[in-house]
């Protein structure tokens, strides 16, 4: 889980990392940090010549009585598992509660589920994923059902009641009352800009850091990378709060090679993410129907099912995708694909065609490799992206 210690930094890059320090406050002017070390307590003023931010984010709490009891927890980084999976070894608890159905959300069902807890997923709309299509969104469900999990929708919490001892014994919602031993909040995540809009960095219309391609700042030498920015979305033409690790991960190395003198862009993403919710690949790029609807475009849809790969191979199973277009031009908006095998590799080439502006009718002619194991003669990329054109209008 730690892709690099401290050592392997001073060894391989001769970069040194202080871990137990906290930076408090940025002077922008002077070109300086204030930090805290805080297993001495001290603090010190360090200058600075190039200053990148990457202070992240947090998971989102509920403003509820009660959610401070001792075993809600939320789920951002390994801390925060190491306690989560501390408490369930010690504790032993029997009825899990979810609140929220994004991906940590749906990942953590079948963390409780294979701790034999009975595991309930709570949220506020009637499917889970609900930013997803609709037919993706009921293919998850199905898979969380035939995993025993009770999703119960149109919830919203209350209360939590806690015992003598801190912890959650039962919480109210607005359809009623459910005991439980364990809560996990997955209610989304708030872009750490705190100390960075005291120095005067601006932030964007989503709330998180305002930057541009180079990962600039509104202050001179001051970059930002990552999941306290924001980020450009090439398919809608906006800036947008998109915290997942492969953008951080991209812009951070543009900020570093920037801040040490080099050029680099990062000219934005188009939206690609991929997660399993049980046996089940889920996969997604672009934008879907009501967001591609919400910025002013023209759109249809096409949804197909099809084998992941010629049907007498082993391990043949069905895969749905779903292509979101412009209806005159044909170009693709977005895609989202479920199925058992072959999905998460997938939606990497219809990434590509976003990144290429590239037609349905262009899409469905794109030569890919062929072999029984891997693919049917049409693949299923290609199948939706015939049937899709039928309904460009011409």
């Amino acid at each position: 889980m730690v892709v690099r210690t401290p050592r392997q930094f001073k060894e391989k890059q001769d970069i040194e990392v202080k871990t137990e320090h906290r930076v408090t406050k940025i002077d922008p002017k002077e070109k300086k940090v204030e930090v805290v070390n805080l297993a001495k307590s001290e603090r010190e003023w360090v200058p600075y010549d190039k200053l990148i931010i990457a202070t992240g984010a947090r998971s989102r709490r509920l403003n509820i009585p009660g959610s401070n009891a001792l075993n809600i927890f939320t789920l951002k980084d390994l801390q925060d598992g190491i306690r989560i999976r501390n408490y369930v070894d010690e504790k032993r608890p029997r009825r899990g509660a979810i609140l929220g159905g994004g991906f940590i959300g749906l990942e953590m069902c079948e963390a409780f589920r294979l701790r034999d807890m009975e595991t309930f997923l709570f949220c506020r709309r009637d499917l889970p994923a609900g930013n997803l299509e609709r037919e993706i969104s009921e293919k998850i469900l199905k898979e969380l059902e035939e995993n025993d999990v009770h999703f119960m929708a149109y919830y919203e919490p209350v209360v939590f009641h806690l015992n003598s001892h801190g912890e959650v014994t039962s919480f109210e919602t607005t359809q009623g009352s459910y005991p439980v031993d364990i809560v996990l909040i997955a209610a989304g995540v708030i872009p750490n800009v705190e100390i960075a809009q005291e120095a005067g960095v601006e932030l964007g219309k989503t709330g998180a850091i305002r930057t541009d391609a180079a990962q600039k700042t509104n202050l001179s030498d001051i970059y930002v990378a990552g999941d306290c920015c924001e980020v450009f979305n090439l398919i809608s033409q906006d800036w947008v709060h998109t915290p997942l690790g492969d953008i951080a991960n991209k812009q951070g190395r543009v900020a570093g090679e920037n801040g040490a003198g080099g050029k680099a862009t990062f000219l934005g993403v188009v939206g690609s993410a991929a997660f399993k919710v049980f046996e089940l690949e889920v996969a997604f790029t672009g934008l879907g129907t009501r967001a591609a609807k919400q910025y002013g475009f023209d759109v249809d849809s096409q949804m197909i099912e099809a084998e992941s790969k010629v049907g007498y191979m082993p391990g043949a199973k069905p895969i749905f995708i779903k292509l979101i277009f412009e209806r005159k031009s044909g170009r693709l908006l977005g895609a989202q694909m479920t199925g058992k095998e072959g999905v998460a590799r997938r939606i990497n080439t219809l990434a590509v065609a976003l990144h290429q502006k590239m037609t349905i009718d262009e899409i469905a002619r794109l030569d890919f490799a062929y072999a029984p194991p891997f693919s049917a003669p049409l693949d299923p990329i290609l199948i939706a992206a015939e049937q899709a054109a039928k309904k460009i209008v011409r």
